[in-house]
Parts: structure tokens; C-alpha cells; sequence
């Protein structure tokens, strides 16, 4: 990391905490109906980047395939801890949330308007980051997702998967 990108990272972080106290008072006061529409839109930018290689090449079955995981996470969730839910709910607000993205991913532009290789690029720093919390919001994000994804008894094929037979 460069000096010069290190201190605007910082900086980006102190205005993100300096406002974050606001914005979480805020982000909890959001409806129900917010976070499913901030769920939908961050999951729609950021599983072409996690499933790259696992979607189909024809674009309108890849399109399938992820409105399929999207709905296999809208099922899953509630079965998670509720800290769990939360977390992942406050991560989708502010990722959602232009500001507060800003100190998160380190770009103005939304994700969905981030390029592919910004993407790759974003989850790689968030994977090796130093920080505790963005690495917690990769690897949540990312057993989420696969979760969903190979959790569809159709993708256990290609990956050599027998589900357990119970008595």
C-alpha cells in the first residue's frame, strides 16, 4: 500500500466514523422494505464477482442462476442467528448508502457501477485487509452467497456432491 493511499484511506474511514453514528441511528430506523431493496441491490452488484467462474457463459441463464441464489438467500436468512441477520442487514444498509460505501469500498460510484475487475479488486482487499471488520464482511458475505449457490441441488452435479441419504 502506498503512503499516499494509506492516508486517504484514513481519512475516508474517519469521515465514515465521525458520520457513522448517525447514519446507524438512522440505518436501524430504516423499514423492512430498505434493507430488502439494499439486500437486493448489493447482492445484485457483488455475486457476478463471487460466482465469476461458476455461472454460465450464456448471459441469460447466468441472469437465472443469480435471481435463483438471490431467492435462496431471501430463504435462508431468517434461519440465521439474529445477530447474524443483523450484521449482514447493516452491512447491505451501508454498502447501500453512497457515504458510508465510500469508506468501505473506497469508491464514490456505486457498486453496480463498478467495473469487473473493481469488483475483484474490492473483495480482494476486503479478503487481506488488516481490518478485523472488512475481512468478517467478505467472509460473511462470501459463505452467504456460496451457501445459497451450491446449496441448489442443480449445481451439485458439476462439483462431484452426493447429498446424504437419511433414514
Amino acid at each position: 500500500m502506498q503512503r499516499r493511499q494509506f492516508i486517504l484511506s484514513g481519512i475516508a474511514l474517519a469521515a465514515t466514523a465521525s458520520l457513522g453514528a448517525g447514519l446507524s441511528i438512522w440505518g436501524w430506523q430504516q423499514s423492512q422494505t430498505a434493507d430488502d431493496s439494499n439486500r437486493s441491490v448489493v447482492l445484485s452488484a457483488l455475486l457476478p464477482a463471487l460466482l465469476y467462474g461458476a455461472l454460465p457463459e450464456d448471459a441469460t441463464l447466468a441472469v437465472a442462476e443469480l435471481e435463483r441464489t438471490k431467492t435462496a438467500i431471501d430463504d435462508f436468512l431468517p434461519f440465521l442467528p439474529l445477530r447474524q441477520q443483523r450484521e449482514l442487514h447493516q452491512l447491505f444498509n451501508l454498502l447501500a448508502n453512497r457515504i458510508t460505501q465510500l469508506g468501505l469500498t473506497g469508491h464514490l460510484s456505486s457498486l453496480s457501477a463498478l467495473t469487473m475487475q473493481q469488483r475483484f479488486a474490492l473483495l480482494d482487499r476486503w479478503r487481506d485487509s488488516y481490518l478485523g471488520v472488512l475481512q468478517q464482511a467478505y467472509h460473511g458475505l462470501r459463505e452467504l452467497l456460496y451457501g445459497a449457490y451450491y446449496g441448489q441441488p442443480e449445481h451439485w452435479q458439476p462439483i462431484s456432491y452426493i447429498a446424504p441419504r437419511f433414514r
